[in-house]
């Protein structure tokens, strides 16, 4: 099981650790291939890969007005990192008094004196500290100083264009889930309960799993060819982001009706996975022309996910 450090206070000295830094929102192809980076050179030196990130998300604390939905809320972050067998992942309390410290300050006395970092491995265009003073070439200089090493990781590139946190949310903001799949390198997914809901689909013979989610990035209002994780297990369904157009007063959920499914799972946890975007969501003169786009939408998802 990973390691997490929360907080500077909570940090070990640990044994010769190659430490990713970043803020990881996402885990997308090029977070992993520093990761991955940050995992070989531990090998290579018998160290230890540790990533260092940031919660909240420094923009929240910086700049509050901006919406920044984050990608992966930090437990999903901490859970990605452990499957790709990182051994420890340090969460820093970002804050003003964090975000005012000097660059210098904060190499030697959290990376070096605190940690005892033996290299570093940062994306090609890493900064940090007040000001954003601190980059590749402070870095370099500080690694120099106080000999540990440095390890740039060049971008990485899909379709010609470099994948980065923004281009993933703009993709599912789009509710192009396929390309967000693709900069991903796994289905973009949104946890939480199954909680009650208006109980529509049951009426309509296509129950529902509504989700209560505490996920901050919502794919384009519409329906979905989806995969639903429960208890380990998978299973094929079709879900619908939204407000219901055609009963106006239902609130805005995320809830997918899985196919071949006869359980009660209230109260259980289980992620929704969006595989490719089926069609937007529409208002229908009755229940039951709503209910035979439904089962159109199903045999469709069913094409899709095979």
């Amino acid at each position: 099981m990973i390691k997490v450090f929360r907080g500077t206070d909570k940090i070990e000295r640990l044994n010769s650790p190659v430490l990713a830094l970043g803020n990881f929102d996402g885990i997308h192809l090029g977070h992993q291939t520093i990761l991955k980076t940050a995992m070989e050179r531990a090998r290579d030196i018998g160290g230890l890969p540790v990533a260092f990130t940031f919660d909240p998300h420094p923009v929240k604390v910086l700049a509050p007005e901006k919406y920044l939905p984050l990608i992966t809320p930090i437990e999903k972050k901490i859970k990605l990192m452990e499957e790709l067998g990182l051994y420890a992942v340090i969460c820093a309390e970002f804050n003003l008094d964090f975000a005012n410290l000097h660059p210098r300050s904060f190499v030697k006395d959290i990376l070096v004196d605190k940690i005892g970092i033996k290299e570093v491995v940062v994306g090609f265009n890493y900064s940090f500290g007040k000001g954003r003073e601190g980059g590749i070439a402070f870095l370099k200089n500080m690694g120099e100083e106080y000999g540990f090493g440095l390890h740039v990781v060049e971008p990485v590139e899909v379709g010609g264009a470099v994948v980065s946190s923004s281009k993933v949310r703009e993709a599912i903001w789009a509710g192009s889930v396929d390309l967000a799949s693709t900069l991903l390198g796994r289905p973009y997914g949104m946890e939480g309960i199954v909680v009650p809901g208006m109980k529509r689909g049951k009426k309509l013979g296509f129950p529902t799993a509504n989700i209560e989610t505490k996920g901050e990035l919502f794919p384009k209002s519409g329906v979905y060819a989806s995969i639903v994780t429960l208890n380990g297990k998978r299973y094929k369904a079709v879900a619908n982001v939204g407000k219901h157009p055609t009963f106006p007063e239902d609130p805005f959920s995320v809830e997918a009706h899985i196919f071949d499914f006869d359980s009660d799972i209230y109260g259980e946890q289980v992620e929704i996975l969006f595989i490719d975007r089926i069609r937007d969501e529409m208002a229908f003169q009755t229940p039951d022309a709503l209910s035979e786009q439904i089962r159109r939408d199903a045999v469709k998802a069913k094409e899709i996910l095979g």
